[in-house]
């Protein structure tokens, strides 16, 4: 039996996911995972504005956090969040302008080493510990088990996703 693709599943509906099959499943999936981007994201956003901070700005300063004092090379930053040299060089201008982030010296005057600041380090300390409990919130429906299996199997598929464009292992 098949699912007419025009109609569209409603989130209680896991009928319409257990009759799914072949092609259409891989559609049902594609479709799940950006119709739940869609809801996760009005959620997250207003959680760090109430922080003064964008998705963009958190996962640069994480990302940085866990550089360590060496830094970043804008280039790996934008490598790692996945975003274009011009978005880089946006976030961490209004990051630096906010003294959340410095630039660095490097030996290389083609590239920019980025470091988090002290202020940038005490953001993420209050932020986070807040932010971690709305995603526990927004999250609480799953077990820890359906949480580790979720997040496998997303990560398998980012993997499959980048080997397919050729970019191997991140």
């Amino acid at each position: 039996m098949g699912v007419q693709m025009s109609e569209a599943p409603r989130d209680d509906d896991l009928t319409f996911v257990r009759e799914a099959m072949g092609p259409e499943l891989d559609t049902v999936l594609v479709f799940s995972l950006l119709r739940t981007h869609s809801y996760l994201g009005p959620y997250i956003d207003a959680d760090l504005r109430r922080q003064n901070l964008t998705s963009a700005q958190l996962n640069t300063l994480l990302v940085l956090r866990a550089a360590g004092a060496e830094g970043l090379l804008m280039s790996e930053i934008g490598r790692r969040l996945v975003v274009t040299k011009a978005n880089v060089t946006g976030l961490i201008d209004r990051l630096e302008r906010q003294g959340m982030v410095a630039r660095a010296e490097n030996d290389d005057r083609r590239a920019t080493v980025v470091r988090l600041t002290e202020a940038g380090t005490e953001l993420l300390d209050r932020a986070m510990p807040r932010h971690a409990e709305w995603l526990a919130e927004l999250t609480g429906c799953l077990t820890d088990e359906e949480k580790r299996t979720l997040v496998r199997l997303l990560a398998k598929l980012r993997v499959g996703l980048r080997e397919r464009r050729g970019e191997g292992q991140r």
